[in-house]
């Protein structure tokens, strides 16, 4: 499951927290909305590229690229 934790309304980028890694090829991207959590309908919206997650489970850190790719960093 991934949840948001805070948007940047100046620049449209989002910040994602992800159970585990299996959860970052769920998020929404640039080009397509993510899969939707639970009851949740905004964490799903597409968002800018630089947006991030953070994933509990190991501690990495992924940006959405500007191939509108997740990527770990």
């Amino acid at each position: 499951m991934y949840w948001t934790y805070a948007e940047n309304s100046s620049n449209g980028t989002k910040s994602f927290y992800a159970d585990t890694a299996a959860d970052v090829a769920n998020l929404p991207t640039y080009g397509a909305p993510g899969t939707q959590q639970g009851k949740d309908i905004k964490s799903c919206e597409p968002v800018y590229y630089g947006s991030d997650c953070f994933v509990i489970e190991t501690g990495e850190v992924y940006i959405l690229n500007s191939s509108d790719v997740w990527t770990k960093i």
